[in-house]
């Protein structure tokens, strides 16, 4: 849990889903932000930090990425990024009674129907074109 006094913050170990989900919502919480956390809201601001994410690897080459990936300061914008992106995820899954893991093994389930290892494996065409 994060700490009690307003001045000072400690953000807790985060090993799980539920400890991260924990760790955001005490977080939010403790600034009063939920009023602005409707679906409509946080849906577009993962729109935005998408965005931002594109941003920091526009123009780059693939290989460029790679090389700067292999770095820890080229991981860190990314890494940031990234963070803002599952931060809000997990927002909106609380926000709308989504549980994330249940999210995830459903969407993987429809997509190994629509996705078949035999027709899809090595091909990047949409399951209505395999």
């Amino acid at each position: 849990m994060l700490d009690s006094n307003p001045d000072t913050e400690t953000i807790p170990d985060i090993k799980t889903i539920s400890d991260a989900l924990d760790a955001v919502v005490t977080f939010r919480d403790r600034r009063d932000w939920s009023q602005y956390h409707t679906p409509r809201h946080l849906s577009s601001a993962l729109s935005i930090e998408i965005g931002e994410l594109q941003e920091v690897l526009l123009w780059k080459t693939d290989e460029e990425i790679g090389e700067m990936l292999e770095e820890p300061e080229g991981q860190e914008p990314v890494a940031d990024e990234i963070g803002d992106i599952l931060i809000l995820a997990l927002l909106f899954c609380e926000e709308t009674g989504i549980d994330p893991l249940d999210a995830i093994e459903k969407k993987l389930a429809k997509n190994a129907g629509k996705y078949p290892v035999d027709k899809a494996r090595g091909r990047s065409e949409k399951y209505s074109s395999l």
